[in-house]
């Protein structure tokens, strides 16, 4: 990506993803609010936060064929109108009903433009660029995401201390128009030479000789980075979820409760400032070839294989580690480690399919990712509870070795 002279899609994107970012954000954000507002239990706040997770799998699936099929601008006009509106129903509902159908909409609504702002990752990159920029680009990309989700927390407790919560969230509904408004006049498939040079630089097609689905789901290395991915997941959302449980148990017993809460709570944003933070540093560092000296090499496998080997060794250091200030540094270097891993990894499916396919590809690979998310840390939880928290981040390592080995062979694989 080249940051000195941005294109419009490339500023297109950069605008949108934060927003994104803050949808996705913004249940979590909002729980105590709606718990005031419609009087409700945590059951029912459960559900709500359930029911945008439970949308998202199948939907960015099957925006993945509509995307391929339809084109990719009515999918994103269709996903960023349906975001606007469920907060615009969360903004004037009191009703638990009301909150649900806009909690499911954002759902759906995210969905559609995840799917299509990852496909225009790479057509934002010209195609005739080496193909380590766009590991650079979809890194900072991803961290405009990952940024507007961190500062999600903030921005609310700002916006609903100033305006109150239905003014507030009228001004997120206006903002989240931002990526139709923007969408509308950015052109998302590239000029005929473009697109020609994209096709040829799809490996996959090539080898199995299929298009459409089928070339996808025939080409072993489409499988062998969707199981990657299924086995890499849990190890970002299982550091983030049991962070503060894991520093807790090693806090001295005479610190007092609410510091002890407090410096747990502090190691968490610091796992999500790094987790973030650290897409941003790979795509300086990309760009600038700084990282490609201390790799030694461009190739996007390199740094696969070093962020893999050091996912496994923390994930194995939080079951040794001893004392809060260790655990607490394991967690935060755990956070730089993990960052780059999705978007690298995503560059890597974007270059290897054909431009007819990305919008499936992502779509599959997404679904690989929905079950490593409720398999691996459901373990986690069942060893945790025979033994404790740290013995159940033997699973953890385990499933980032099976990440690590995955990506070992799709460099044998394409090597």
């Amino acid at each position: 990506m080249d940051f000195s002279h941005p294109t419009f899609l490339q500023i297109f994107l950069t605008a949108s993803l934060p927003i994104m970012g803050l949808a996705y954000a913004l249940v979590g954000g909002l729980k105590l609010s709606l718990v005031d507002r419609l009087q409700i239990d945590e059951g029912k706040v459960g559900r709500l936060v359930g029911g945008f997770g439970t949308m998202f799998g199948p939907t960015i699936l099957l925006c993945g064929f509509l995307t391929d099929a339809l084109g990719r601008k009515g999918i994103w006009l269709a996903g960023s109108v349906a975001v606007a509106a469920s907060i615009l129903i969360l903004a004037r509902t009191r009703t638990y009903r009301g909150a649900l159908v806009a909690v499911v909409l954002l759902g759906i609504g995210w969905a559609a433009q995840v799917n299509v702002s990852n496909v225009l990752m790479r057509v934002a990159v010209p195609a005739d660029r080496p193909r380590e920029q766009l590991v650079w680009a979809t890194n900072f990309f991803d961290f405009a995401f990952g940024f507007g989700a961190f500062v999600t927390p903030m921005v609310l407790a700002l916006i609903l201390r100033r305006l109150g919560y239905s003014k507030g969230l009228l001004l997120l509904a206006l903002l989240a128009t931002t990526p139709a408004v923007l969408g509308a006049v950015a052109e998302m498939h590239p000029p005929p030479a473009a697109a020609q040079a994209l096709s040829a630089s799809g490996p996959i097609a090539q080898t199995t000789g299929a298009s459409g689905s089928a070339a996808l789901l025939s080409s072993p290395v489409f499988w062998v980075l969707g199981f990657a991915f299924l086995f890499f997941v849990p190890l970002e959302t299982s550091a983030a979820g049991w962070a503060t449980t894991l520093v807790l148990r090693q806090t001295p017993p005479d610190v007092p409760e609410l510091r002890a809460k407090r410096f747990a709570a502090l190691t968490l944003s610091g796992f999500w400032l790094g987790f973030t933070g650290s897409r941003l540093i790979a795509s300086i560092l990309g760009a600038t070839g700084i990282l490609t000296r201390l790799l030694g090499s461009t190739n996007e496998q390199a740094l696969l294989v070093a962020l893999g080997v050091g996912c496994v060794v923390l994930m194995l250091a939080l079951v040794f580690v001893r004392g809060r200030a260790a655990t607490s540094a394991t967690i935060l270097l755990a956070g730089l480690a993990c960052g780059p891993v999705f978007p690298t990894m995503m560059a890597v499916v974007l270059l290897s399919v054909q431009p007819d396919t990305m919008g499936r590809a992502v779509g599959f690979f997404f679904f690989f990712a929905s079950v490593g998310w409720t398999v691996v840390p459901m373990l986690i939880g069942l060893v945790a509870r025979k033994t404790n928290i740290q013995r159940g981040f033997l699973v953890a390592a385990a499933s980032g070795a099976v990440f690590l080995t995955l990506i070992m062979i799709r460099g044998a694989m394409i090597g």
